[in-house]
């Protein structure tokens, strides 16, 4: 009885969502219901709707959960990139179930990141055997044939309600002469070129603290122990790490003990001095030596009061890990952690050489966190260096730094993503033959 209830709930919702799809109004109320209202006949965890008007440059129409997807996030790159290969090799009736072991070898890499462990590419083909699109859906659940038999019947209901929809393909009714095609496409493709278009790079970037105080070693010895965690919001004075204070125990007591034999030692000379004219003699060195030693037991003392370094201000303690520390010898000066202010938080971008295009100071900014690849943050470049400098990866890059304008809080440090810098605008050759005017000024010399 209870399959029987389960077959009738599945029949009715596939009805349902045909009755939605024929009777939407336009091409995005269609995707909208694609991407978002098939869950209730297929379960999935992401959906995404592929246009495939133009095979050669496929868009990523809509993604389930959001309402408007960014191109440059890095997903919608990943997707898009994903389409151009794939498309071509499915048949245009035909599902294609994928895992990161049958995926395209140059898309791998970063299929954890951005897709569960199975997937499914469904073309959407209308009657006249256009190919509209492809509904892209991912699960950590394998796809049984069940799944994929609903599918596809759904997926024949979409693609005809699309179809519907979408202006039929334009059609030359008058064709130019033969002798005049070569000057109209050369015109054309040079005002293509000297199109103005603003330039843009994408860049590796960091949430960073713009106020941060960083908390050195303030003597050498061996951290015993971390006190915060990281990220940990701590207050003026509280304890952040402490040193291992068995030498400097030993060295405040051995300074004390020397203190009270330097004492001892100008106290009998000064006794003995009413008696042997010698000894008066060695009472100004004894003093010195006395003062030596007191000088000595001061500082012992104040080493002991560095043994456990205390934070001078308020905000979070920025490390990696307290295992990093514990245990591990440093020297005076040496950098144990930073106390940031969170409110401060900006954007650190290692902008390669390769890809450096001219920047102005409050040009716009977007950033994409990858854990958040489908939204992006507003920011302003505030500053730009002027020398290029190694990256921790051996690139070769400018630092350049930028703050939030969109008045929420801002994300987390220590944050990691991808950032897109706007320039000026330029012609659309320089745009696209940039890197290879420059790789020949370098061999030509011009």
């Amino acid at each position: 009885m209870a399959e029987a209830e389960k077959a009738q709930h599945g029949f009715s919702a596939f009805l349902q969502l045909e009755r939605i799809a024929r009777r939407a109004e336009d091409e995005d109320a269609l995707a909208f219901t694609m991407v978002n209202e098939t869950r209730r006949l297929i379960s999935y965890r992401q959906a995404a709707l592929i246009d495939l008007a133009r095979p050669a440059a496929p868009k990523v129409a809509a993604v389930s959960g959001v309402p408007a997807p960014e191109r440059d996030a890095p997903m919608i790159r990943w997707l898009t990139a994903l389409a151009r290969k794939i498309s071509p090799e499915t048949p245009a009736d035909a599902a294609m179930t994928l895992t990161p072991e049958t995926a395209p070898p140059s898309l791998a890499d970063d299929w954890p990141q951005f897709v569960g462990q199975h997937a499914i590419w469904r073309p959407l083909t209308a009657r006249d055997g256009r190919r509209l699109g492809a509904l892209w859906l991912t699960r950590d659940e394998p796809w049984r044939e069940h799944d994929q038999v609903l599918l596809d019947r759904l997926c024949d209901a979409y693609a005809h309600a699309w179809g519907a929809l979408a202006p039929p393909p334009r059609q030359w009714r008058r064709r130019l002469p033969r002798r005049a095609r070569a000057p109209v496409l050369a015109a054309l493709a040079l005002g293509i070129l000297m199109t103005p278009t603003p330039q843009s790079a994408l860049a590796p970037a960091v949430v960073t603290a713009g106020e941060a105080q960083v908390v050195a070693a303030p003597l050498d010895g061996v951290i015993a122990e971390m006190l915060v965690a990281p990220n940990q919001h701590v207050a003026a004075g509280d304890a952040l790490f402490r040193f291992d204070d068995t030498e400097h125990a030993s060295r405040l007591e051995i300074a004390r003990r020397s203190l009270d034999v330097a004492r001892a030692e100008l106290m009998r000379a000064r006794q003995g001095a009413f008696e042997d004219r010698e000894q008066s003699a060695e009472i100004a060195m004894l003093e010195a030596r006395a003062a030596l030693r007191e000088a000595e037991l001061d500082y012992a003392r104040r080493q002991m009061d560095y043994v456990v370094v205390h934070a001078a201000r308020a905000g979070v303690a920025v490390f990696a890990s307290a295992d990093d520390w514990t245990g591990r010898p440093v020297r005076v000066g040496e950098r144990v952690l930073e106390i940031a202010v969170p409110a401060t938080a900006m954007v650190r971008i290692d902008l390669p050489v390769a890809d450096a295009v001219a920047l102005d100071k409050g040009a716009p900014v977007e950033l994409f966190l990858d854990i958040d690849p489908l939204n992006k943050l507003q920011a302003r470049l505030t500053s730009a260096s002027y020398e290029a400098t190694p990256t921790p990866e051996g690139v070769l890059a400018y630092r350049v730094e930028a703050a939030f304008i969109d008045g929420a809080p801002p994300p987390r440090i220590g944050l990691h993503g991808t950032a897109k810098i706007s320039g000026e605008t330029a012609p659309l050759a320089l745009y696209l033959f940039r890197r290879p005017l420059a790789v020949a000024r370098q061999w030509l010399g011009v």
